[in-house]
């Protein structure tokens, strides 16, 4: 009886410190899933960001076009770290350029990404104004904000 209370104890002991490296990998198509998702909400970041560039490129620009698409941008930025949940960066067969510091480096990562709705609710604030040259001053800050967080979070292609 005492050497099957320790097999018994022995089997169980290895299961639990086994139990994380024999849990399923994640499956690549769902993590894929994850990726494109956020990708697409960047790509609407991007949009954004180009349509007050575009905007403020204009003879008259229409600065409520300019606050809206900051709104847009502001609301996204919030979200950021939202999209890379745990088990969402580079790996066999998915396809993302989220570098593993963005795990190891959260509180950074987020106020990265916090820099970027600052930036944008700056840019809806002062457009808000009247002012058009501390617009595009403002506007130039988003550029910046996503700059500071590529540099360090996302793999350079």
């Amino acid at each position: 009886m005492h050497k099957s209370v320790i097999v018994v104890g022995s089997l169980v002991l290895g299961a639990v410190a086994l139990g994380p490296l024999l849990a399923a990998a994640p499956d690549p198509a769902a993590v894929q899933k994850i990726v494109d998702a956020r990708v697409a909400k960047y790509k609407q970041i991007g949009k954004a960001n180009k349509a007050i560039k575009d905007e403020l490129g204009q003879a008259q620009p229409k600065l409520a076009d300019v606050q809206a698409n900051a709104r847009v941008i502001e609301a996204l930025a919030k979200q950021i770290p939202s999209w890379f949940p745990r088990g969402t960066g580079q790996q066999p067969g998915v396809n993302s350029e989220a570098r593993p510091i963005i795990w190891e480096q959260v509180p950074t990562f987020r106020q990265r990404a916090a820099g970027l709705a600052g930036a944008a609710h700056q840019v809806g604030a002062v457009a808000g104004t009247g002012n058009l040259d501390a617009t595009k001053a403002a506007a130039a800050n988003i550029g910046l904000a996503c700059k500071a967080c590529h540099d360090t979070f996302r793999e350079k292609k």
